[in-house]
């Protein structure tokens, strides 16, 4: 077995991190803080909607389907 040997001021702040982020709750407000801070900033609503991301809606797009005349340049 291996051993790392770090400073007792390293390990303990590692140690109070690690128990930070095992803390759902905390890591739910963060998220929900997040949200709001970047609504206030950009004016947008982030949501877990993503559907029209997809590659199939992209498709049936009319406007994408359509062929130009730069399409032959």
């Amino acid at each position: 077995m291996q051993t790392v040997t770090i400073p007792q001021k390293e390990y303990l702040q590692l140690k109070k991190e690690i128990e930070l982020l095992k803390d759902n709750q905390f890591l739910k407000k963060v998220d929900e803080l997040i949200d709001i801070l970047f609504q206030e900033k950009y004016s947008l609503i982030l949501t877990d909607y993503t559907e029209d991301l997809t590659e199939h809606v992209v498709n049936k797009v009319k406007d994408w389907q359509d062929e130009s005349e730069w399409d032959h340049v």
